[in-house]
């Protein structure tokens, strides 16, 4: 009996059994014959089957004229002839060779030829095929279609897509299908370059679609999803309250090991018949870089299997293509909404495709214990702990355990989607840093998740390493985009902070020893900082004796007038390239060795590093913006009360303590100033459900937006009501401007407006008012009146507080007492917590009550002095008139919290807007385009809200009618 050998999975090679007393191989026995017996023979003989079992592979890539002689054993001596035929062609040499390269399928395996169907809905949109996980609305094609639109043509976008309309799929979706097309774009380019030179690959009928389509169908997998003995058996490596921790987010570039400092480099072929593949266009040294795969020297006859070379095409393209494709940012305002959209972004068919990750400060994701008495703030404890002591150096092993082991949270271990809550989470269960392990995978990810502050503030970008350069910016939530700009480059500096500072540098000065080069900076800078503090002391003058305002006195200068007094103290610009050059390798050094400076916290480091931007802003492109700031001195004194024991008593009293604060606030009037350093961007997309009025964001911004898209909403129009509300209980007309809501006949008609909204909606209410102050006045009215007291007898009442701790708490028992029979209502004030972005969804907010037009407090300094800014350079910088830009701060709000009412498809619910204004043309014009077109004409007298064809009280009983209906159904 011949033995038996069996054809292994792989096409190219066979196994062949060790069989004692016979020959190990039969080319070993010189014979020319390969005995194969069929599958049959094999499972009649179990001798035969064992020895199937066992395999050894055989190089058959021998350039021999001749292949031995294959006979196919079958019991019953059938298509022997059709088999022989069939093992000789998957064993081709010389002449043979160039039939295997006329079809790419030969290459693959047979299972996987056939790719599955993606779940979900396709859609081709300007080009691009978008997959969606449902069928999408007409509103989201026409966003989508926007936004692959400005992506193509590198255009700036501004997109208004109501609540509830799908805006985040939407986003999510548009904007990974183009970079998965645009991969698959780069992919074929690069494979048609390569084929040029690669005898191989263009003989290889379908080889060029091949090795480009890695992109096309898995951004960094094998496109079958399979191995195969072929593949390069190297695993992938890396590639390389405002401003509240500047210097927190430095790149530890001291402490990396050998793998994460070769992550920004490119990797190149080693062998010779290879150094063409290594001769493109390397990656801008100013963006983020993608994985790689470190590719091995191939043995010297591997550039003859053509698997081997079609498998390290396609790893080199691959990484090739991660390095040239865009990066998406995805910015939203809090983490607790972007948790929202990473929930989407997990819907979706790109979800494991397209690599994410999420970046934090270390408030929220460093694990480590903090020990108050030892570290200031966590950014202080973490600078303190990663670094190497000098025993530790050779191990590179740190005081952190979890910074050393942060390379066990990475895309293999984590899964597909996660946001901060789950990042933190696994980072406990594997005792691994989450801060440091989200910032290195940020380097391999095809879409970034973080705060908007981290795109938008300077000095947060680039300690985190964010690059921007030709890269895609999405901002959610955008609607307080010219606010988050100016405050990012406007900046407090407190009299005490400096003395605080100037006494850990007197610390730090005092134990240097000569020599050490950091010292001359130290030097400086506490001598910059004794400079500041004699400034405050010869200011102080100013404020001294002027009368308080809300506990404050307040002295501002022209802003030339400040820039003197600067240079009497030898502060101004003359000396500012000198101290912008001490202050940045300070900053250096405290972010890199932090132990050389040891005693210095983070409140100084922030205190050196923002009088530099700010100095910067001022004297930088020789004075360019030095008007478009503010600057003011300013006196605020309070009072605390210390409770002291009197001893011969043995008892409690307390004693007023009064504490002044001197700062000096330098107010940034001209956003576009941040702005405009985000427009390296390859596209910025600006998103909300209210960034009507849109004609301050062209003016302030000082950036075109040629695309804009605002899509109807998609709710059916019989669901939701908006009305207006325009008279008292005695018919007189009802205005809630600030003079008029301090009338008590005023405030009384708006409890009884309240008292019968909350009669009609059942669940829950929302009431929007202007400021808490007035907020607490119409409560103690409404006390005064008995209103209160039939308020709770319907709902329970709920007050939004101004303390995040009890906001939270307060949230908690709103969301269980909406779902009750009585359900609850709550008060919130514009531009709280609740009407920024918090989700009401379904009995949670049946109704929505707002109370006025909520305008700036034109008492305010900043608001203030914004309006003169305005009016001073209306025509010069093309600005909107201080009344114009007052009115829009106004109906931005607005149009926030009636957003509030439904937020999907399947919701429904009422909007009640309180002023006899809104019966003016000119008070709705810059009302949300979905919510013009409910409100039409449906202006309310207090008793057609409740007598009248379309009044509130039919539209809340027909609904709750339908709501039983189709509860009952299900």
């Amino acid at each position: 009996m011949h033995s038996s050998y069996e054809l292994s999975d792989d096409d190219d090679s066979f196994s062949l059994p060790k069989c004692p007393g016979k020959p190990e191989s039969p080319l070993d026995n010189n014979t020319n014959t390969v005995i194969l017996s069929s599958d049959e023979e094999i499972e009649n003989n179990p001798a035969e089957r064992s020895y199937s079992t066992n395999s050894v592979i055989c190089d058959l890539t021998s350039d021999e004229d001749e292949l031995p002689e294959v006979i196919v054993n079958s019991k019953k001596g059938k298509n022997s002839e059709a088999r022989t035929n069939i093992i000789k062609r998957l064993f081709p040499v010389s002449e043979k060779r160039d039939k295997l390269l006329t079809n790419v399928s030969n290459l693959m395996p047979s299972s996987s030829r056939t790719l599955p169907k993606e779940p979900g809905i396709d859609k081709m949109i300007g080009g691009v095929s978008v997959n969606m996980p449902v069928e999408p609305y007409g509103c989201q094609i026409a966003l989508m279609s926007k936004v692959i639109t400005a992506i193509k043509n590198g255009k700036n976008c501004l997109l208004e897509s109501p609540t509830g309309s799908g805006k985040t799929l939407a986003l999510l979706c548009s904007a990974l299908a183009w970079q998965r097309c645009e991969r698959a774009r780069i992919g074929q380019l690069l494979a048609e370059q390569k084929a040029n030179n690669i005898t191989e690959l263009r003989k290889l009928h379908g080889g060029v679609e091949y090795v480009g389509s890695v992109p096309n169908v898995n951004f960094d997998k094998n496109v079958f999803g399979q191995k195969s003995i072929y593949d390069s058996p190297m695993k992938n490596e890396s590639c390389g309250g405002k401003r509240n921790e500047p210097l927190q987010d430095e790149h530890e570039e001291a402490n990396m090991n050998d793998s994460e400092k070769s992550n920004d480099k490119r990797r190149r072929l080693n062998s010779p018949k290879f150094n063409e593949l290594s001769k493109s266009e390397h990656c801008s040294p100013q963006k983020p870089t993608t994985p790689q795969k470190v590719i091995g020297s191939p043995k010297a006859e591997t550039p003859e299997n053509v698997r081997f070379l079609v498998s390290l095409l396609r790893t080199w393209i691959t990484d090739d293509v991660n390095c040239r494709t865009p990066t998406i940012y995805y910015g939203a305002r809090t983490h607790k909404q972007l948790q929202q959209v990473i929930k989407e972004f997990k819907r979706t068919s790109y979800c494991g495709e397209a690599k994410m990750t999420v970046l934090s400060s270390r408030d929220y994701s460093c694990i480590r214990e903090f020990d108050k008495k030892l570290w200031s703030t966590k950014n202080d404890m973490c600078r303190g702990c990663i670094k190497s002591s000098s025993s530790d150096k050779q191990r590179g092993e740190t005081n952190c355990k979890y910074y050393d082991n942060r390379a066990a949270l990475n895309h293999d271990s984590l899964p597909p989607a996660f946001d901060l809550e789950d990042l933190v989470l696994i980072g406990k269960e594997k005792k691994s840093c989450p801060y440091y392990a989200a910032r290195s995978m940020a380097s391999a990810a095809h879409i970034v998740f973080c705060p908007y502050n981290y795109l938008i503030e300077p000095t947060i970008r680039n300690s985190m390493q964010i690059h921007l350069q030709d890269n895609i910016l999405i901002i959610d939530e955008a609607h307080n985009i010219e606010d988050i700009c100016r405050d990012a480059a406007s900046f407090v500096f407190t009299r005490d902070h400096i003395i605080s500072a100037i006494t850990e540098l007197e610390k730090v000065a005092g134990y240097m020893y000569s020599g050490q080069e950091i010292s001359v900076q130290v030097d400086f800078i506490l001598k910059t900082l004794k400079i500041w503090d004699d400034w405050f002391a010869n200011q102080t003058p100013l404020v001294a004796n002027k009368p308080l305002n809300n506990n404050e006195a307040v002295h501002t200068w022209e802003t030339a007038d400040f820039i003197q007094t600067l240079h009497n103290h030898n502060l101004g610009q003359t000396n500012y390239f000198e101290f912008k050059r001490n202050a940045e390798l300070f900053c250096q050094r405290l972010r890199e060795d932090p132990r050389t400076l040891f005693g210095v916290t983070q409140n100084t480091g922030t205190l050196v590093e923002s009088l530099d931007n700010a100095l910067t802003y001022l004297f930088g492109n020789d004075g360019q913006y030095m008007e478009d700031f503010k600057p003011a001195l300013v006196r605020t004194v309070s009072t605390d009360y210390v409770s002291e024991t009197v001893s011969w008593r043995n008892s409690q009293y307390n004693q007023k303590i009064k504490k002044e604060i001197l700062e000096l606030r330098l107010m940034c009037m001209n956003p576009g100033i941040v702005f405009s350093a985000l427009k390296v961007s390859k596209c910025i997309v600006l998103a909300s459900g209210t960034l009507t009025p849109l004609s301050s964001l062209y003016s302030e911004l000082n950036a075109d937006f040629p695309l804009k898209v605002a899509p109807n909403h998609p709710i059916p129009s019989d669901r939701v009501w908006v009305g207006t509300l325009s008279t008292c209980p005695d018919g007189s007309r009802l205005e809630c401007k600030s003079g008029s809501t301090s009338q008590p006949h005023v405030q009384d008609a708006l409890g009884a407006a309240v008292l019968r909204v909350c009669r009609l909606t059942p669940h829950g209410v929302l009431c929007f008012i202007p400021s808490y102050h007035l907020m607490n006045r119409l409560a103690a009215r409404w006390q005064e009146t008995n209103v209160w007291r039939q308020l709770e007898d319907l709902k329970t009442i709920f007050m939004e507080s101004r303390n995040v701790r009890d906001h939270n708490d307060v949230m908690d028992d709103y969301y269980k007492e909406v779902e009750t029979e009585r359900g609850a209502i709550l008060f919130a004030v514009f531009r709280g917590k609740v009407s920024e972005g918090m989700d009401f969804r379904d009995h949670q907010a049946r109704a929505v009550i707002t109370i006025g037009i909520p305008y700036p407090n034109t008492y305010d300094m900043t608001v203030k002095e914004k309006m003169n800014y305005n009016n001073r350079y209306e025509k010069k910088k093309n600005l909107l008139s201080s009344s114009e830009w007052l009115r829009v701060q106004a109906y931005r709000a607005l149009n926030q919290a009636v957003g509030r009412c439904v937020r999907h498809r399947e919701d429904w619910g009422a909007v009640l807007m309180i002023d006899a204004r809104f019966t003016n043309p000119y008070y709705t014009e810059h009302l949300s385009k979905w919510v013009r077109n409910f409100l039409s004409n449906n202006h309310h007298t207090y008793d057609s809200l409740v007598n009248s064809t379309n009044s509130l009280e039919s539209f809340m009983k027909d609904m709750t009618l339908r709501e039983n209906e189709e509860f009952n159904q299900v």
